[in-house]
């Protein structure tokens, strides 16, 4: 205690303590989101439309041979669409996973040759969980105008990304929607045909004299010089006069003889507009760790500046802001902050009735935050909405160990200065083991996050870090502030008025003997068998977990559970408590977000082939009848894109969701998409969706995995034949793909006559080259420098669409050998998968059918036939439940999470309390609170997603503090020699206003979350801890010591 008379040393120190927390506070990095990345990798190439099939041979394939080569790999899995490759790599934990995203890199570029040259692979990326993936893109700007796309690029390259890329903290300006200029060669294919030209071949031509070539090396003097050939062309007219050579003969003619050449855009795979008018999008990526506020500041002020330089009709607008909601979250702290301040305020007031105890209990809160906030600086943890939490959910926890200590030592504190610090030395020391009893089981519970999934673990840990710190800091603060406070900072006189409040303890002690606290626990005692059944009934037996087995013959155990598995549904009602209702109501997981109420969704799907300019007519019909209400609108935008159809989103005004015009747009929208035919159309967000288009449920699914892609698609058929024999089998698809890829993609497969072929002295080479510009009329040649930009290269046939009959019929020519595709080959036409995946080099393939009957009969058939099924040497059947099989491993790796913690609040109290016996006590407040968080989570309907499992957590960190007041006060009482009723009598009268207090400033301090905040995960984890808190509360009061003699 010698400490505690050196106040200048402690005054020091906070004052240094306060110096430093608001330091930290003004310089520490602010963020939506934290640097949350998994050791996962996304290779991702796109290839205009080709097939998946082809895709996944030419690109897919290869690149999973080299991303194989790295180190540290757990596993590769790749998902192959239409024109598009993505090959996932995730990596060991502690793995370099930069480090190894540069050497794939290197592999990949290794490689080039034999990729494709019109391959454009997409930069590699870092995954992020799930729940914080919309949060990583930090600022999105549209420009649009009455210009051409050329136009608007230009100028959001030169006014726009150049100026802002300098600015601090700016990792990238990525600038999207925009059409590329490509060098194109317009080719006149009959003329092409006729003089014997293979497009190929002139293209070769042109991309070599548009590069820089070697011509070998002098030596001239002491020196070795290498000559280098410029390139030849400057423009297009200089590749028009380029000369060709005949067939056959010494005369030659120009490229313009045949072919065009010109700048044009690279062909559209999407088009964005925005208001009616072409628009691109600009992409601000910030640098890990910059401060998100102060750059989006900087962004804003910027373009304001840059708004008065542009054109007069090119509109610059700001679609997404993340510190918004960061703004938001902190406006909102802010006021939840005060509310808190207040509630804990009056709480204390009313239970200690001094103003000093209020302001020196609070005054710990400041303290411990800033110490922590100092502590998060200096480790390089940024503000984020997850710290926020921890901090936030920390103050009605910090307050727990300030009162604990001031319950202590503020009874019979004395006047005198020596007296004071005397009194300290013989009571603070009590208050050791409820404080880090509290803190430690608090902070101990987020050990079992070691176990935990990766991306709970991941999303919790900044969290975890933030309120561990924390409290922490909360127990080094209420072992020397509030001693130090009630030492040197509340005057003497105040303590002369002692009689009053020891004329309050007699008052409280006196309707303590009126309300005979003997006789309630002796009574409460008598009746415990009734109170253990009422709390079991409440909580439940878990029967509803027993499924009925699939019994054979007839038998005594299924003659006496037959009733039971009869009425199963109704016995479990009345026996599974709040259990079954929990278990059978509650949703586990983060559900689908979805926006409602304050935009108009319109999703247009078309057939496979549907040409971009149709669909953007679709599009442009809705935007003809959406133009009168503009003024109710804030804006709307519309991507068109030949593979997903059209999206367009409306954003109606605030002001005007109360008036008729966007619902009557929302019926207009509805009537024109009952109107158009040939398509899929969805109208929805404003009132009852619309949707005109067919689909199915297919009941039945089986999935296939196999090494061999074509061996795989054999089994699928002779699966599907063996299914169709049965008569209650209908509908029937090898092709199931996920939701979210179309399960219409057909695919073109040209079978030749091999012997037509050789009999007419050709190869399948020259036919194919024969027929280069009919079947792929854009054929890339990768990119080249030409005119000082980087442009495609791209030759272009004449023909556009054509029918199969002409496409058959037509007379080609090879070296002076005409033929007719009918002649040498034939054309079909199937179903093709829409997407291809494969895990680990293993293909998976599902069917999906229908079975009409009960959902046992269709399982016993499902059992029956993969049993009888001859599945070939590597392929195999793979268990599938889709939803239901995520849902089970996050609820068994929750239970191991809750089991883990148990076990670790058990090894804490027990170290503290050097006994084996009393930390089962202690435990059991766990169910207590568990009952009130299935309790609360179903009174609020909420889900069971990430702020649930926090809050359960933190439940069972915090409930246990009750426990660990009264099983501590009760072992000093032990060794005094009072056993029994007595000495839970002492127990109740002393420590009771201290469990109240702790209890209700807690939740006192998290009641603002409830009522004010708007942030689903705060107001989850909230209701969680204070439902968990109040019932462990109430029923540890009423349960505590009922067993004893």
């Amino acid at each position: 205690m010698n400490l505690l008379r050196r106040r200048y040393l402690i005054s020091l120190f906070y004052l240094l303590v306060l110096t430093l927390g608001i330091t930290a506070w003004m310089n520490i990095p602010m963020e939506l989101a934290p640097e949350i990345q998994l050791p996962t990798i996304t290779v991702t190439h796109d290839w205009g439309s080709t097939s998946p099939e082809v895709m996944e041979q030419e690109v897919t394939r290869k690149v999973e041979q080299v991303a194989s080569r790295l180190r540290d790999i757990e596993s590769i899995t790749s998902i192959t669409s239409e024109g598009l490759s993505r090959v996932t790599i995730t990596f060991r934990k502690h793995a370099p996973v930069d480090f190894r995203s540069v050497e794939l890199q290197e592999y990949l570029f290794g490689i080039r040759d034999v990729l494709p040259q019109s391959l454009n692979q997409r930069p590699i990326t870092r995954s992020v969980p799930r729940e914080l993936s919309d949060m990583q893109t930090f600022m999105t700007w549209s420009i649009n105008g009455d210009l051409p796309h050329r136009g608007l690029l230009e100028i959001a390259e030169k006014q726009i990304r150049l100026p802002l890329m300098g600015l601090p903290g700016l990792s990238e300006v990525e600038l999207q929607g925009i059409r590329e200029p490509a060098l194109s060669v317009i080719f006149n294919t009959f003329l092409l045909e006729q003089l014997g030209f293979r497009p190929n071949e002139i293209m070769f031509l042109i991309r070599q004299n548009l590069e820089w070539r070697s011509a070998g090396y002098t030596d001239l003097g002491e020196g070795r010089f290498t000559m280098m050939v410029p390139p030849q062309f400057n423009n297009a007219e200089d590749i028009e006069r380029m000369p060709l050579k005949l067939k056959d003969s010494e005369r030659q003619i120009r490229l313009g003889d045949i072919a065009k050449v010109e700048m044009r855009d690279y062909p559209a795979r999407q088009v964005k507009r925005i208001n009616g008018s072409p628009a691109l999008t600009i992409s601000f990526e910030k640098e890990g760790g910059a401060d998100a506020l102060l750059l989006a500041t900087e962004i804003r002020d910027r373009m304001e500046v840059i708004k008065t330089e542009l054109p007069e009709g090119v509109v610059v607008r700001l679609e997404q802001d993340n510190t918004e909601r960061l703004r938001k979250q902190l406006d909102e702290l802010q006021l939840q902050s005060i509310y808190s301040i207040l509630s804990v305020f009056l709480v204390l007031l009313i239970f200690i009735r001094r103003f000093r105890a209020p302001f020196v209990i609070l005054g710990s809160i400041v303290f411990s935050i800033l110490i922590s906030i100092s502590i998060l600086h200096l480790i390089g943890v940024t503000i984020n909405i997850l710290t926020l939490a921890g901090l936030t959910v920390s103050i009605g926890m910090i307050i727990d160990n300030a009162v604990v200590v001031f319950e202590y030592i503020n009874p019979g504190l004395p006047a005198g200065r020596d007296a004071r610090i005397e009194h300290l030395r013989n009571t603070l020391h009590k208050a050791f083991v409820p404080v880090l009893g509290s803190t430690l089981t608090t902070v101990g519970i987020f050990i079992p996050l070691l176990f935990a999934m990766e991306e709970v673990r991941m999303f919790l840990v900044p969290l975890a870090l933030a309120l561990s710190f924390t409290l922490i800091a909360s127990v080094l603060v209420s072992l020397t502030w509030i001693p130090y406070a009630l030492v040197w900072l509340v005057p003497p006189s105040i303590h002369e008025k002692s009689s009053k409040t020891a004329n309050r303890f007699v008052l409280f002690r006196s309707f303590s003997r009126k309300l005979n606290l003997t006789r309630v626990l002796y009574y409460r005692n008598k009746l415990r068998w009734v109170l253990t059944i009422a709390l079991i009934a409440a909580i439940g037996i878990p029967t509803f977990t027993i499924t009925e087995p699939t019994w054979e013959g007839d038998s005594w155990v299924r003659t006496i559970t037959k009733p039971y598995f009869e009425n199963k549904r109704e016995v479990d009602k009345w026996i599974g408590g709040v259990t079954n209702q929990f278990f059978s109501k509650t949703f586990f997981g983060e559900p689908w977000s979805q926006s409602q109420g304050e935009r108009i969704y319109v999703s247009i799907n078309t057939p496979q082939g549907t040409p971009l300019d149709e669909i953007d007519k679709i599009a442009q019909n809705f935007e003809t009848i959406a133009i009168p209400y503009a003024h109710a609108f804030e804006y709307f935008e519309t991507t068109v894109s030949e593979q997903f159809g059209a999206r367009m989103i409306f954003y109606v005004k605030d002001e005007y969701l109360i008036q008729p015009d966007p619902y009557i747009l929302y019926s207009e929208m509805a009537y024109l998409a009952a109107r158009t035919g040939n398509s899929s159309i969805s109208v929805s967000g404003l009132g009852e969706s619309y949707y005109s288009g067919g689909g199915s449920y297919s009941q039945g699914n089986i999935r296939l995995a196999g090494y061999s892609y074509t061996e795989l698609e054999a089994t699928a058929q002779q699966l599907q034949k063996r299914l169709e024999q049965n008569r209650r089998v209908s509908n029937v698809d090898i092709n199931q793909t996920s939701f979210y890829s179309r399960g219409d993609l057909q695919q073109y497969f040209l079978k030749f006559d091999e012997s037509q072929i050789v009999s007419k002295g050709m190869n399948r080479r020259n036919v194919l080259e024969a027929l280069q510009v009919d079947i792929n009329p854009e054929n890339i040649s990768g990119r080249v420098e030409f005119q000082g930009q980087r442009v495609f290269l791209m030759g272009i046939g004449e023909r556009r669409n054509q029918y199969w009959m002409d496409f058959r019929d037509r007379p080609r020519n090879f070296n002076d050998t005409y033929f007719t595709m009918a002649e040498i080959g034939e054309l079909d036409k199937r179903d093709i998968l829409s997407e291809i995946r494969r895990e680990d080099q293993s293909y998976s393939r599902s069917i999906a059918y229908d079975f009409a009957g009960p959902y046992q009969m269709a399982n016993n058939f499902k059992e029956g036939i993969l049993e009888q099924f001859p599945f070939p040497i590597g392929t195999s059947f793979v268990e599938s439940n889709f939803f239901s099989f995520a849902q089970d491993e996050q609820r068994k790796n929750m239970l191991f999470v809750m089991l883990m913690a148990l076990l670790s609040v058990w090894m804490i109290v027990s170290a503290l309390l050097e006994r084996w016996r009393d930390p089962f006590v202690v435990i059991l407040a766990v169910p207590l609170a568990l009952l009130g968080v299935m309790s609360g989570i179903l009174f609020h309907e909420l889900n069971f997603g990430q702020g649930a499992i926090a809050g359960m957590l933190l439940s069972v960190g915090v409930v246990v503090n009750n426990s660990i007041l009264l099983i501590h006060d009760k072992d000093h009482y032990r060794k005094l020699g009072i056993w029994g009723v007595r000495s839970w009598v002492h127990v109740y009268k002393n420590r009771i206003r201290a469990i109240l207090i702790t209890t209700l400033t807690t939740i006192a301090g998290l009641v603002p979350l409830i009522i004010i905040g708007s942030d689903p995960f705060w107001k989850d984890l909230a209701v969680v801890v204070c439902w968990g808190l109040g019932f462990s509360t109430i029923l540890i009061l009423l349960f505590a010591g009922m067993w004893g003699k």
